[in-house]
């Protein structure tokens, strides 16, 4: 929906097309409004500058549930080799920025490479205006790493993978404790009980050990199986 949405914007910017000299300092951002289901409302709006011979979209605006309020921002570039003789550089999206629930915050701040590969996507999760969580992505867009910022430092303590999860009890950027566990289901709960629980409670928790450092996949990413690495490192 979102690349067909951005393809209609391509589209009637082309049509709107100048000659004028592109890129002069301070120059004015032009933008395109759409009614992309013939309501007779905007719920699609580009913003774009004009070059001698391209069109070059920078930004899209988007209200997707059709509630009068935008909920999708795209931050795009261009593709460095676009066709030949074509009015619009190809775009290449980079950046999102999602409203999931409509209720005027932004849940979701995703980061894209060329061919939409997902970097990475920050969540959050309990609407405090904090993105506590962020998730790692492989080439195959499928998410493979979750590190938390529980304590809410500037840097993760929690890091989870499909079947395993460390954690870093004193924020000293190296993890102390690993489990494991068959669902990533299994391993929230446990890491919930272990961050509520006392430092005698901790030691008496037999499903967590204690993780020397050369065995840790954070500190150690050869160390995790080609299928769960994602794109880019850990982010710490």
């Amino acid at each position: 929906m979102k690349k067909i949405l951005l393809i209609i914007l391509v589209l009637v910017i082309a049509n709107c097309k100048k000659n004028e000299k592109n890129y002069k300092f301070t120059s004015k951002i032009n933008t395109s409004e759409i009614d992309t289901n013939d309501d007779k409302k905007v719920d699609t709006k580009g913003f774009y500058f004009e070059e001698p011979n391209f069109i070059r979209l920078v930004f899209n605006e988007m209200d997707s549930n059709l509630d009068g309020f935008s909920d999708l921002f795209i931050w795009v570039g261009s593709h460095t080799a676009p066709k030949k003789d074509s009015q619009m550089r190809d775009v290449v999206k980079v950046h999102e920025e999602i409203d999931d629930d409509f209720d005027g915050k932004i849940d979701q701040i995703k980061w894209l490479l060329p061919n939409e590969f997902i970097a990475l996507v920050q969540k959050d999760r309990d609407k405090d205006g904090y993105f506590e969580t962020t998730e790692y992505f492989n080439f195959k867009k499928t998410s493979v790493r979750t590190e938390i910022d529980t304590d809410f430092n500037g840097r993760a303590d929690i890091f989870y993978w499909s079947v395993r999860a460390e954690i870093d009890d004193d924020s000293d950027g190296i993890p102390e404790y690993v489990t494991l566990a068959p669902t990533l289901l299994i391993l929230e709960d446990r890491i919930t009980k272990f961050k509520s629980s006392t430092v005698e409670e901790k030691v008496k928790m037999l499903e967590f050990k204690k993780l020397n450092p050369q065995d840790s996949w954070l500190l150690n990413p050869s160390l995790i199986p080609p299928d769960q690495k994602a794109i880019i490192g850990s982010g710490m």
